[in-house]
């Protein structure tokens, strides 16, 4: 699999509007101020708490991020004279900011919100708690700024471990998640792949909305697997644990037969265990893949079957008496 070839789709920057639609509900948000402005962007994953820029430190102000007020930055703006929360706040307004969002459905001071309307800055505000809003936030920030690439395959949960099976067209990629399917495991996506990085050394794969868990079955044509299986035998998204390619058997090629050494693969900078399963009449795939599986488990536990046999061998080779 040439993982070079993939296109990378990163968002440089989302809508403030797009964090309401998605967020309302989650967080019960609501726009008490700067209506015109939601169509601000926000070009960083990160928030920022603006108690330092309140006091009048401006010298590391994180200005580009979405700025969170808790109770603690609204009672000390409520605290302050008139005049001099007015100095404070324009110069903080002389930043580009994208957006406040206040926890705790508080209610912010009359002057910050006159401000706020008067620039467009959007003012939100959520009646969940401080370390609610904060958390949730940052979730769906780093879910829209994750890099993401479309691969041409299948995903399968076996045995908890994601399976990424790649391969030819017509290698039997779809076949074998079906096999695999109707033993108990549960499909993930088909055909087209979304995988996102969503941390530096995870992958994730999701299906695709507009074919959520259908396959294409040659000879049958499309099947609706959770309308078939029911949904216990599907899911949106899974850790991709290993990636397993399918090529057709061929005497020139070289197959791993010990295990001893492992091949890895990079997607979107996360290195993920390969493996190369020839495809032969005669050969079943689904429990090939389900043994992969178990033994990719048992390796993340420290137990690598392979290796120890290899160890056993090597000390009864060096002494036949032990």
């Amino acid at each position: 699999m040439d993982t070079q070839s993939l296109p990378v789709n990163r968002k440089s920057s989302i809508a403030i509007a797009r964090l309401l639609d998605e967020m309302a509900d989650d967080l019960e948000l609501e726009v008490i101020g700067g209506f015109q402005g939601v169509g601000r962007q926000v070009f960083v994953q990160d928030i920022n708490r603006p108690g330092l820029a309140l006091s009048g430190y401006l010298d590391y102000f994180a200005s580009d991020r979405v700025q969170i007020l808790g109770n603690t930055e609204i009672h000390y703006m409520e605290r302050l004279p008139a005049a001099q929360l007015q100095h404070r706040l324009e110069s903080m307004f002389s930043f580009e900011i994208p957006a406040f969002v206040l926890s705790r459905q508080l209610m912010p001071n009359h002057l910050f919100l006159d401000m706020c309307n008067r620039r467009g800055i959007p003012v939100l505000r959520s009646k969940r708690s401080t370390d609610e809003v904060i958390s949730r936030i940052i979730l769906f920030l780093a879910e829209e700024f994750s890099p993401e690439t479309i691969v041409h395959g299948t995903v399968v949960d076996c045995y908890g471990v994601g399976c990424l099976i790649v391969g030819a067209p017509g290698i039997g990629k779809s076949e074998t998640a079906l096999e695999l399917v109707e033993r108990g495991h549960r499909l993930v996506a088909d055909d087209v792949v979304a995988v996102k990085r969503r941390r530096e050394d995870s992958l994730y794969a999701e299906s695709s909305p507009m074919i959520e868990h259908h396959m294409e079955i040659r000879g049958i044509g499309i099947i609706d697997v959770k309308s078939i299986y029911g949904v216990g035998r599907v899911r949106n998204s899974k850790r991709i644990g290993m990636l397993i390619e399918l090529e057709e058997w061929s005497k020139e090629s070289q197959y791993d037969r010990t295990g001893l050494s492992e091949a890895f693969v990079t997607i979107l900078g996360v290195r993920i265990p390969h493996l190369l399963i020839p495809v032969r009449p005669g050969r079943n795939i689904a429990i090939i893949l389900e043994v992969a599986a178990l033994n990719h488990r048992l390796k993340e536990l420290g137990i690598h079957p392979a290796q120890q046999l290899n160890e056993r061998l090597m000390t009864l080779m060096s002494d036949p008496d032990a």
